[in-house]
């Protein structure tokens, strides 16, 4: 009875448990509506224009992804600076970030401008307002990405979870309107425009005193802080790469018809991840905090590979069972030739998300030369793809055999790490 009770009382008050308790409460609401605007766009909009909806937004992630590594690298400096209670330095990183990035995306902003009408051919796109559209949440939600890093660095989870679930009600109830008065795929995208700029003002709120602080001048390294931030950026570009470039490869090449399957099975096959996601963002800056003090981890880290094993599970054994009924409910029968492949997406996004679970652990402990893994499996699934495209079967293979490729070379290098005599992973 002790022994239970002593587990109970460790179980609650563990920050693993707690904060991915209220990121799951907040991503599977916010999950809930996410889906749901997917599931209302792909009943209201058809599957031609929902592949050329799932595409753009496709396209989105892979334009957010130098943010995407400068907010894994902000995560990173704040919790440290939070372990050493350097407010004023978490202040002066804050401050300085939101100024640098600003001329960056302008450029961004304009060198896709540019290039719009090629993108537009590439994609089959019947005009470029819809891309100009995805330029317009690239540029809004850098600023918004830099205040939820530093939020998560804090550990206000809280606040990010509530963040994400008015974006996305506010996302669906804009879109559904637009859509219902004959905007299509541009009045769904405006959703995500309107809801973005949402989104920053709510994360800055809870950010406010930071302003108010005392700035201190940043005890970094900046040589150290570049071989962070760069094998940063390449792990942001390959993970986003890995389930981003597969749906914008399926629009340029195949029919509109089968690109709109691909899309509902693109849009099912991520639940799995952003159900695990919620245990990587917590255990990140976690195990980066109790690097930076010394503190032992290797107990949080176990924890967070059996919380992600049995999500990942989960998740792939109902879409191995009841394919049919989820895709004939939640997409309709338009989509029912897409049942088959089902499964087989999830057997894809596990890999996926425990290689992202691995990879974040290894950068939070700063073992960074092993991005190079994931480097080559995104440059791999691209070529791949590009060569072998006959049907969905071979893309969808393609992409589960990168991915196991992928796992099995992170889990070597952790035995091989930790089958050393003085562990390079664990502190004694």
């Amino acid at each position: 009875m002790k022994i239970i009770k002593e587990f109970s009382r460790r179980f609650f008050r563990s920050k693993l448990i707690i904060g991915s308790f209220i990121l799951t409460i907040g991503t599977l609401v916010g999950g809930a509506g996410n889906y749901l605007y997917h599931l209302l766009m792909g009943r209201m909009l058809g599957p031609t224009d929902y592949g050329i909806l799932v595409s753009l937004i496709s396209l989105s992630y892979l334009l957010s992804i130098p943010v995407g590594a400068i907010s894994l690298v902000i995560v990173k400096f704040v919790s440290t600076f939070k372990g050493k209670k350097e407010i004023g330095a978490i202040s002066t990183l804050f401050k300085i970030s939101t100024k640098k990035v600003l001329p960056f995306s302008f450029l961004v902003l304009l060198i896709f401008l540019i290039l719009t009408p090629l993108i537009t051919s590439f994609l089959h796109l019947p005009s470029s307002l819809p891309f100009i559209i995805v330029l317009g949440v690239f540029f809004i939600g850098v600023f918004s990405t830099i205040n939820r890093a530093v939020l998560q660095g804090l550990l206000r989870f809280d606040y990010i979870s509530l963040s994400g679930v008015l974006e996305v009600v506010l996302k669906l109830i804009v879109a559904v309107l637009f859509v219902i008065y004959g905007f299509k795929v541009n009045g769904a995208l405006f959703g995500f425009l309107i809801a973005g700029v949402f989104a920053y003002f709510f994360t800055f709120y809870p950010l406010r005193f930071l302003l108010k602080k005392n700035q201190r001048e940043l005890n970094l390294n900046g040589k150290e802080m570049f071989n962070f931030a760069l094998p940063v950026f390449f792990s942001t570009l390959a993970f986003t790469s890995l389930y981003t470039s597969d749906m914008v490869l399926v629009r340029h090449f195949f029919p509109d018809q089968q690109a709109g399957l691909y899309a509902a099975l693109s849009t099912l096959g991520k639940i799995i991840y952003f159900l695990a996601g919620p245990v990587i963002v917590v255990m990140f800056p976690m195990i980066s905090e109790r690097h930076a003090s010394g503190e032992k981890y290797k107990n949080l880290f176990l924890a967070s590979i059996g919380l992600v094993v049995i999500i990942c599970f989960l998740g792939t054994t109902a879409y191995f069972l009841f394919p049919s009924l989820i895709i004939r409910i939640l997409f309709g029968s338009q989509y029912s030739s897409a049942i088959p492949y089902l499964g087989l997406f999830g057997i894809f996004l596990s890999f996926y998300s425990l290689s992202f679970l691995f990879i974040n652990f290894y950068l939070s402990i700063k073992k960074t030369k092993v991005v190079i893994l994931p480097i080559i499996a995104a440059a791999s699934q691209i070529i791949f793809i590009w060569f072998f495209h006959q049907t969905l079967w071979q893309v969808v293979w393609i992409s589960i055999i990168i991915t196991a490729l992928l796992l099995v070379g992170l889990l070597i290098y952790w035995f091989q790490c930790t089958s050393r005599r003085y562990s390079l992973l664990f502190p004694k």
